[in-house]
């Protein structure tokens, strides 16, 4: 059948066919489409129509006016859609014939199943190929971590709002806000607030023992991005980095995302051993160290070791990446001052947090980097992730230099020691017998805001910890934070948990614990 044809010479488009799917399509939308305001709905509707071939290259559409009544809506709502159309390349308006569908519109798209309802939206989707992950994708995608990880109380990275001094924290807000300054708004200097830099230097010094000026300090949105920029500015793909089994988790998938290759090592009681290189070994590029509280098992390492660990790294020019991302909570003894602070060859950068002492949200972090690298982090921080809200960072630098960072943190020590208390007690209370025969054991505790559970190596603490969560108890197993070793055990945060609900929560844990120590017999 010939198409009528316009007095230009091109063909008429089936307006009735458009109108109908138009029509069918504002009455079933797709997810995301019914929220939209009628204009960008119609907009959308109409760009797919034109790429889905309902109104194929140089056909005329329905005029503006046409389109209105049909679809009883407002003309001068349809005129701007046909308007941005022409705008975006998808329609050209002819000399008083109409407008048509441009031919530049592609002829081959990928075809993509179209449901005829929104009920059969589920079909199409599973007749779609998904994108494929590359291998960084894989390896995130398919860390065992993201199977137990939830924002339930004793699972570790959750922490108690109600601890935080909200009042005091909006009043320096709204203080700063009051400044109305302009710079606040720009993205400030490279290396991050001079104010906050120059607080975090004072408080790294008095309590930690940090060695540095302000301009060695480096603001960063978290230890991820700190790791993330070390690895950038000093390691090659194909360097080795040494690291800690079991260990963080980010820590191992930002490393590994640069190309460098992992070479995990097993901790002991004190931390991670200096390694014993065989002739003509090559000494690792970096090595990853909690040594104020190593993560997840809680060791300490002391100072022969960690003199043993400046003098390898001076020796071969090795790097250090000193993780002290909790040594705000200490509950026993004297806190080890920082490994930084005892290194005299410049080879040791420092990590620090206020995510586990203001609030995980802010996204303020820190590295102390050695002298003469200063000037190059601070640019690259800046050029690679842009620097952070400066409010934010001028707020937190007020609430560190009036002293009121130092009072929240005595706040939360004394709570957390509480509750460290409260769980320990209700571990042994709930199981006696358990820990009298050593089939039980805390493996950590005198530090930071979790408790680790030993098992025997013959127990699936995977299975334990699934288990547990269908008694309404979230614990991360510690066999998912090892690479090499095979470790067993619970890790158990307390630090979300108020006191009064521990001793139920763990009276939940106990059977399940119980029940698989039976089994392993």
């Amino acid at each position: 059948m010939t198409p009528a044809m316009s007095t230009n010479g091109l063909p008429l488009a089936p307006a009735d066919a458009l109108v109908d799917w138009l029509q069918h399509a504002w009455a079933h939308p797709c997810d995301g489409e019914g929220g939209l305001p009628i204009g960008a709905r119609l907009t959308q509707l109409m760009r797919r129509a034109i790429l889905d071939r309902v109104v194929a290259p140089a056909h005329r559409l329905p005029s503006t006016r046409t389109l209105a009544q049909v679809l009883r809506m407002a003309r001068n709502t349809v005129v701007p859609v046909y308007e941005q159309l022409r705008a975006e390349g998808f329609v050209v308006a002819g000399q008083g014939s109409g407008t048509y569908v441009c031919r530049i519109a592609p002829d081959a798209l990928p075809a993509v199943p179209k449901p005829a309802h929104a009920a059969d939206e589920s079909v199409a989707r599973r007749n779609t190929t998904p994108l494929a992950f590359s291998r960084r994708g894989r390896r995130y995608h398919g860390h065992p971590l993201h199977e137990f990880w939830t924002r339930q109380p004793f699972c570790p990275g959750q922490f108690d709002f109600a601890l935080f001094p909200h009042r005091l924290w909006n009043r320096l807000q709204q203080r700063q806000l009051r400044r109305a300054d302009p710079i606040q708004l720009e993205q400030g200097e490279p290396g991050g607030a001079p104010e906050l830099r120059q607080a975090i230097a004072e408080h790294v010094r008095a309590t930690r023992g940090v060695r540095c000026a302000p301009d060695q300090v480096i603001i960063t949105d978290g230890t991820g991005e700190s790791i993330d920029l070390v690895a950038r500015l000093m390691c090659d793909p194909g360097d080795a980095v040494l690291l800690e089994d079991p260990g963080y988790w980010a820590a191992t998938q930002v490393l590994a995302d640069h190309g460098l290759r992992l070479q995990a090592a097993p901790v002991d009681a004190h931390g991670l051993p200096v390694p014993v290189l065989r002739k003509g070994q090559r000494a690792p590029r970096l090595a990853y160290l909690t040594p104020s509280n190593q993560f997840p098992t809680g060791g300490v390492m002391p100072l022969a070791r960690r003199l043993e660990w400046l003098q390898f790294a001076a020796r071969h020019d090795t790097l250090l990446l000193e993780d002290d991302y909790d040594s705000e909570y200490r509950y026993e003894g004297t806190p080890f001052p920082s490994l930084q602070g005892q290194d005299g060859a410049g080879r040791v950068i420092y990590l620090g947090t206020f995510s586990k002492t203001v609030y995980p949200g802010i996204r303020v972090a820190f590295l102390v980097v050695p002298q003469g690298l200063q000037r190059v982090f601070a640019d690259a921080s800046a050029d690679f992730y842009r620097d952070g809200d400066q409010i934010v960072q001028q707020v937190l630098a007020d609430f560190m230099r009036e002293g009121h960072y130092a009072a929240h943190v005595r706040t939360l020590r004394r709570e957390y020691a509480l509750r460290r208390d409260a769980m320990l007690l209700a571990l042994g209370q709930a199981l006696p017998e358990e820990f009298a025969s050593r089939r039980l054991s805390v493996v950590s505790g005198a530090r930071g805001v979790h408790l680790t559970l030993a098992l025997p190596d013959d127990i699936d603490d995977r299975a334990v910890a699934r288990a547990a969560i269908a008694h309404g108890v979230t614990a991360i197993p510690l066999s998912v934070y090892a690479t090499r070793v095979a470790w067993r055990g619970l890790v158990l945060s307390f630090a979300a948990t108020p006191v009064a609900q521990i001793g139920p929560l763990v009276d939940a844990l106990a059977p399940v614990l119980r029940n698989a120590l039976a089994r392993a017999g």
